[in-house]
């Protein structure tokens, strides 16, 4: 089995740690793990190009993605690509002007769903007709084209914070679009005709990651909780708290990044970097101490089925792999 790792590089400089999430990035990376030999390997790096980009202070990274019939849909901050495995060739790339600090993506049924969380929004792309076919709000109490303008080229804007929902992760499950909020803390719910649901409170931290393993929704929270939802009724069946595997009370780090396959479970933590730490103060709590708080380095965690132990750890920082967005197999 193969486990792909997608995620930055950040640059050489020593000053690197300390800039902003949306100046930090050199490169996209993706890693693959065999679960067999334990062997980690570099397979692909990519350079978002000029034009496609801010012209200054720029991050180029990969974000979260996902594997259909032997592609991988990755997201860059202003870019889809999708990709042959197990070869790594570039088969298509798409870019549009309202892409801004994109987040993940998955293929159904000839659309694309992408997360661009810079516009609090989630498009259905139409790959035949090559265009956008449906917008999903993710911040209802205002109209998208009223913040937003669709004339504007957001690819060369740094950043559009402070966002008013910034959605992470969109899934599909029963003709219905689910999708993490990290303001709300929840999961709202749209039907694929473009219709209005409800929300799904989680208020366990703030959720990234939201994937469909069995029957059941899998969420992560960057606090490192672990959110099982039946997908039937949507109700919370179970919370695991992956902190009690916490040393001398030390912050796991920014958890992201979650699957689950041969009966295992890969979870991934990205190193806190100042500015994070910095923005998300309240929730690091009593683990704020000259000798701890940010020392855990990027690496996956394997845990056993039941989260009673950890197995293995993936480092991942020596690599030259610094945040992690996703975790997928094939």
């Amino acid at each position: 089995m193969k486990i792909i790792i997608t995620g930055g590089r950040q640059s050489n400089s020593s000053l690197s740690y300390f800039n902003k999430e949306w100046s930090n990035g050199v490169r996209g990376v993706v890693f693959e793990y065999d679960t067999d030999s334990k062997k980690i390997e570099e397979k692909f790096v990519y350079e978002t190009p000029e034009e496609l980009r801010p012209k200054n202070d720029y991050s180029i990274s990969f974000k979260s993605g996902s594997i259909h019939q032997g592609k991988l849909y990755v997201t860059t901050l202003t870019e889809i690509l999708i990709l042959s495995l197990p070869d790594y060739k570039i088969i298509d790339k798409i870019s549009l002007n309202i892409f801004n600090d994109l987040h993940h993506v998955i293929y159904v049924k000839g659309f694309l769903y992408i997360v661009v969380t810079g516009l609090d929004l989630t498009i259905e792309y139409d790959l035949d007709k090559k265009k956008i076919s449906k917008f999903f709000n993710c911040y209802r109490e205002k109209k998208t084209w009223e913040r937003f303008s669709k004339k504007v080229d957001y690819r060369k804007i740094n950043t559009t914070k402070p966002h008013f929902s910034h959605p992470n992760h969109v899934t599909i499950f029963n003709k219905k679009l689910y999708i993490t909020r990290y303001k709300q803390q929840d999961v709202i719910v749209y039907k694929l005709n473009g219709d209005y649901l409800r929300t799904i409170e989680l208020n366990n931290g703030i959720p990234h990651d939201g994937s469909i393993f069995n029957d059941e929704f899998i969420y992560t929270t960057v606090t490192g909780k672990i959110i099982k939802v039946n997908k039937k009724n949507e109700s919370i069946k179970d919370i695991i708290d992956l902190n009690k595997f916490a040393v001398d009370d030390c912050s796991l780090g920014w958890c992201r990044g979650y699957n689950f396959c041969n009966d295992m479970n890969y979870v991934g933590f990205s190193r806190i970097r100042p500015t994070k730490f910095m923005e998300n103060v309240k929730w690091l709590g009593s683990k704020i101490n000259d000798k701890y708080k940010l020392k855990m380095p990027t690496r996956v965690e394997i845990y056993n089925k039941n989260f009673t132990k950890i197995v293995d750890t993936i480092e991942l920082e020596k690599v030259g792999l610094n945040w992690i967005f996703s975790i997928l197999n094939y």
